[in-house]
């Protein structure tokens, strides 16, 4: 990463009104990682997908399919609430049709060929790695307690989550491997805690965010680790805020992240671009807003993101050039 000399606020707006900060344009700092400034409010040219009917169940955790044609999300009465099923937004019919009923599902993730979904089901009072067919058949249970957000690992074979190995312990990067019905251990959590497991899709590095258990803010720390589990490197330590990374984008140059600045009233999705380490603010809280939270967001493969807000709305929005 850039060593950064000396201080200016920068905001060059994109296309999309997007905001870029370079790692050049920031304070001084012992921190690896770009400054990213308080979010700027405004029209990003979002596009509503989807809204709920007036006492109906919302959508969160929306995921592309691996066509860009479905979206699957978790389907649920409010923001917090256990109850979930699993549905899929067909985004030709705009018809929203529920695969898995009950379960509590959450972060569902679609498989490399579009075969698969795996997600985490709460059903039986703890955390679960669940999998179903894209249509919701064969739907069976990972036998691993207590492992949270699964995604897919490019080869089709393995799926990635963080899990509480050991009672009371920090959790652990681990993979699941479908060809052998075995877990293994990707990192052991030791100063950070592993919060988010997110393999490439065309790259060889995995994104991880972790928090500092002792830190009363819970401020991210964004990593890279080698697809061995090799070679860790903190790319950013958020400044004072939380969020995580969501997903890379179909080439792996740009991760999107979830980004919320405490004691602030915004918080939104922003792009870091590996190469350069530059941070692009992609949605802005509207203007008519005082919050926005999300909940939820998806790159899809050709090149719109799709993500949900608390309310349970869905929104497609274009990602920087």
């Amino acid at each position: 990463m850039v060593n950064v000399k000396t201080y200016a606020n920068v905001l060059v707006f994109l296309a999309l009104s997007a905001t870029t900060v370079g790692c050049e344009d920031v304070p001084d700092s012992t921190l690896p990682g770009p400054y990213v400034p308080p979010p700027v409010k405004g029209e990003d040219g979002r596009k509503l997908i989807w809204e709920p009917e007036p006492g109906e169940a919302q959508c969160y955790d929306p995921c592309f399919s691996p066509d860009g044609k479905k979206v699957v999300v978790s389907y649920r009465y409010g923001y917090l609430k256990r109850e979930a099923d699993l549905a899929v937004l067909d985004l030709d019919t705009g018809e929203l049709e529920v695969i898995v009923r009950g379960n509590c599902a959450k972060y569902p993730s679609w498989s490399p060929k579009g075969e698969w979904i795996a997600y985490q089901g709460d059903r039986e009072s703890a955390p679960y790695i669940w999998v179903c067919r894209a249509d919701g058949s064969e739907n069976h249970r990972i036998d691993v307690k207590w492992g949270w957000g699964p995604r897919w690992a490019p080869d089709g074979y393995k799926i990635y989550f963080v899990a509480e190995l050991n009672l009371r312990e920090p959790l652990y990067a681990v993979y699941y491997s479908l060809e052998e019905s075995k877990l293994e251990v990707l990192r052991k959590p030791g100063e950070l805690e592993h919060r988010r497991v997110v393999p490439p899709r065309t790259g060889k590095k995995i994104g991880l965010a972790l928090f500092d258990a002792d830190n009363p803010y819970r401020d991210i720390v964004l990593a890279f680790i080698n697809v061995d589990g090799t070679g860790f490197e903190v790319i950013w330590r958020a400044n004072k805020g939380s969020g995580g990374i969501i997903d890379w984008s179909p080439d792996s140059k740009y991760i999107l992240i979830w980004y919320g600045v405490l004691r602030s009233d915004q918080e939104g999705l922003w792009t870091y671009e590996v190469k350069t380490g530059v941070v692009r603010q992609l949605t802005m809280c509207p203007p008519e807003t005082d919050f926005e939270t999300i909940a939820g967001a998806s790159w899809g493969p050709g090149g719109d993101i799709v993500f949900a807000t608390k309310d349970g709305k869905l929104y497609l929005i274009k990602a920087p050039e």
